[in-house]
């Protein structure tokens, strides 16, 4: 579907002219094209012997062939990884190879080994027999594609052993040709042969008359066969020097040279290259080694998002290329057909050097225009489609997935930079390494080229165990702006106090300024981008700050230090403000509140780093947002805060108003009347609902009596009414009486109301205690 290299660039118009077979199109009375070749042996130049069988006749007679197709067995086919038997798709016999036995003329053999490998150019191939396959009247092979089934493997050849026949003629096609092997005779005068590249299209059409027997043989490259080097080419390597070296500077960007054939995992490799895709290779190979280029076989695998035309009926819908039709799950085509395209990209995940080795782990994502190719990519390629129907707000899409094998020509510098992305942490070390041995100028040309890598990496939460490394990188470059790029992308939260003393060297070579333009850029409130301290703030699932806030500031330059607090100072009264704000359910308050008191602890201790005249200056600002926001932070509630405060912090004189407060608001409380040994009355609850039923259920609690309460309600009501008690984090129990019509609901006081009152009025006579003795002991009782 896509038209990748329209009009050809200069490097394929230099490739294209030089001296090569013609694409697809058979050659002057040879009976051949670059992906199939037939031939004829002498009769005499095979003997084969099949178990009880014994000898074949030339011909077979048509009793002898009707004893072959007894011996033999329903012939399964390939599916991917699976192995199938299906009559619908193969319907023939099969004998396997260890019950046939071969007897060549071994110089035949040789000569048709030589002859098939040249046709094919290749180096050198090897015949290793699969099965004899017999096919009686109407029997037939659907179009198919073989798979590999040997190291090395890159085609088949068929021979057909003389008996008389008509029809059963094999079609192979390639891309947009084809060709056909009629082997039907009343009277053989030689044995004819077919041979063809694994990834063909090819079937057997149904046999009219009599049994076609053939053999059937898996051509493989031997092992110590290697992709012979060629010459290069003048006007080729001027055009990659081009392509490659723009404006005398080498290119950060790979060139990708899309193959024609098709090639797996097993059968990527330089020596099993296939037709025009061995010559095209070891032309550009021998151009990108004139100009010290680096080179790489790999697999791409092409994604494309189409907008959908209405189909007949919606839903999710599959294909793959093994099918003729697209199909549901229920057999039906889903009718759509590719708009608009949407969005496409291009992931080469599967890496051979050119020493032929695997490459683990590298996966780089280019744009599909960054390929090119003399064929475009369209349904021959095609390995998986996926309809989707309407889905709330999206109309209906249409993916389609291509598999490609390709040849990838990179500078060295295109190669430092795509490391960044397929093996980014040896990448990053060899940076570092650049750094610490002086080249200061390759590296930052380095960082430069690779700079989308580096910024996405520092971004998300996996990205702090990099600060350090990006530290280290800002401060060798010696440049502040780069280095100011280089650390602000990072989600300071992850941050720990090793990160924090890695800013130092920072501060020393840059500034205090550049390190106060670090801490805003850490917190300063996006426009357009996510920022995961102001995040926090809205939605109070993750720390606005390091964890370890002390540590972290305690690590950090001393000089930085009051600006630190400061920027924290802001984020905490950010908080406070955002949770009055919010018109949350009292449950979900409830967390909120432990996250911001958990918070104003962190910040609160840290303070104890600044020097006396600031700590006093933060701690009076600190003191008074708490006093603003009576609902965030009750005052009797506030021991539980202090509680989680370094000492040295809670008995600060800038904390000697809010101390007294407390004092003065927890002997008032004490003062007051226990609660009465009658009195059930729930009290401080925040109710969320003041609809008629849910009034009826508040007066109820707000009573001092002690009786459930039944209320017969349909089940609606009920859902309700317990909904609401829960939102309002109500200390009252449910259940449903299932009996009668409506059932009732019964609603519970707690039982335990005194005994509850009376732990609470002891932990406040514990902290007013402690209050009163001026903190004598340090810690709460």
């Amino acid at each position: 579907m896509t038209d990748i290299a329209n009009p050809l660039s200069p490097v394929l118009q230099a490739l294209g002219q030089l001296p090569e077979i013609d694409l697809g199109k058979k050659q002057p009375d040879s009976g051949q094209t670059s992906y199939c070749v037939q031939g004829q042996l002498p009769l005499n130049a095979l003997r084969v012997e099949v178990g009880i069988c014994g000898e074949l006749a030339q011909p077979i007679s048509p009793s002898q062939a009707a004893a072959l197709h007894a011996t033999s067995q329903p012939a399964p086919y390939g599916h991917r990884e699976a192995t199938l038997l299906d009559t619908r798709v193969r319907d023939t016999g099969r004998i396997a190879s260890h019950h046939v036995q071969l007897h060549w003329d071994a110089a035949v053999l040789q000569a048709l080994q030589a002859q098939v490998a040249q046709a094919l150019g290749l180096a050198a191939l090897e015949l290793r027999l699969h099965d004899l396959l017999v096919y009686g009247p109407g029997q037939f092979f659907k179009p198919h594609q073989d798979t590999e089934k040997h190291p090395g493997m890159v085609g088949t050849l068929v021979l057909v052993w003389p008996s008389a026949h008509i029809g059963g003629t094999l079609a192979v096609q390639h891309a947009a040709s084809s060709t056909r092997f009629a082997s039907q005779h009343l009277q053989a005068q030689a044995l004819r042969w077919c041979a063809f590249y694994a990834d063909c299209q090819h079937e057997v059409l149904p046999l009219e008359e009599g049994w076609r027997v053939v053999l059937t043989f898996d051509l493989v490259v031997p092992e110590a066969v290697s992709m012979p080097s060629a010459q290069p080419q003048p006007a080729l390597v001027q055009a990659l020097r081009q392509q490659m070296f723009a404006q005398n500077r080498p290119s950060t960007k790979p060139w990708v040279f899309l193959l024609e054939h098709e090639y797996s995992e097993h059968g990527l490799r330089w020596a099993l290259l296939k037709g025009a895709d061995r010559s095209h290779v070891q032309a550009l190979v021998a151009a990108a080694s004139e100009l010290g280029l680096i080179v790489h076989l790999a697999l791409a695998e092409i994604h494309e998002n189409w907008s959908a035309i209405e189909p007949e009926s919606r839903g999710r819908r599959y294909r793959n290329r093994d099918y003729h039709e697209d199909h549901d799950q229920d057999g039906n085509s889903h009718g759509a057909e590719p708009d608009e395209l949407l969005g496409e990209d291009m992931c080469l995940d599967f890496w051979i050097d050119a020493n032929d080795q695997v490459v683990p782990g590298y996966h780089l994502m280019l744009p599909p225009q960054a390929a090119e190719s003399f064929v475009d990519t369209g349904e021959d390629y095609l390995v998986g489609e996926e309809y989707e129907g309407y889905m709330g707000n999206y109309g209906q899409t249409l993916d389609y997935w291509y598999r490609r094998a390709a040849l990838v020509v990179q500078t060295r510098e295109a190669q430092q930079a795509s490391r960044f992305e397929m093996d980014f942490d040896t990448a990053l070390q060899d940076a570092l390494a650049l750094g610490r041995s002086g080249q200061a100028a390759v590296l930052a040309q380095r960082l430069q080229d690779s700079w989308g890598q580096l910024s996405a990496r520092a971004q998300g939460v996996q990205g702090a165990r990099y600060f350090a490394d990006y530290a280290e990188l800002a401060w060798t470059v010696d440049n502040a702006e780069t280095a100011l790029a280089l650390c602000r992308n990072f989600q300071w939260a992850g941050l720990s106090a090793q990160d924090g003393a890695a800013l130092v060297p920072l501060v020393q070579q840059y500034g205090t300024s550049w390190g106060q333009a670090l801490l805003q850029a850490w917190i300063a409130e996006p426009s357009a981008q996510y920022n995961p301290a102001w995040h926090a703030i809205r939605w109070f699932d993750q720390s606005p700050w390091p964890q370890d806030l002390h540590a972290f500031a305690a690590a950090c330059p001393p000089a930085l230090r009051p600006q630190l607090l400061q920027c924290c100072q802001a984020l905490w009264l950010a908080c406070n403000g955002e949770q009055v704000s919010l018109r949350a359910e009292p449950r979900a308050r409830s967390h909120m509140q432990a996250e911001l008191w958990q918070w104003a602890s962190q910040l609160a201790n840290a303070m104890q780093l600044l020097d006396e005249p600031a700590q006093t200056q933060a701690l009076q600002q600190w003191v008074a947002s708490i006093e603003q926001h009576p609902t965030l932070y009750p005052v009797l509630e506030l021991p539980q805060l202090l509680q989680k405060m370094h000492a040295s912090v809670v008995w600060q004189p800038a904390l000697q108003g809010l101390r007294a407060a407390l004092a003065r608001a927890l002997a008032q409380t004490l003062a007051a009347a226990e609660r009465a040994p009658n009195d059930y009355r729930v009290e401080g609850v925040q109710w969320t609902c003041r609809c008629a039923t849910c009034s009826s259920v508040i007066a109820w609690a707000q009573g001092s009596g002690a009786q459930p309460l039944e209320l017969p309600m349909v089940e609606q009501l009920r859902q309700h009414v317990e909904r609401e008690l829960e939102r309002a984090a109500a200390p009252l129990r449910c259940e449903t009486r299932r009996q009668g019509r409506p059932y009732q609901l019964i609603i519970h006081k707690p039982a335990d109301l005194h005994t509850r009152d009376q732990a609470q009025r002891a932990q406040w006579a514990q902290a007013l205690a402690w209050l009163q003795a001026g903190g004598a002991h340090r810690d709460f009782p």
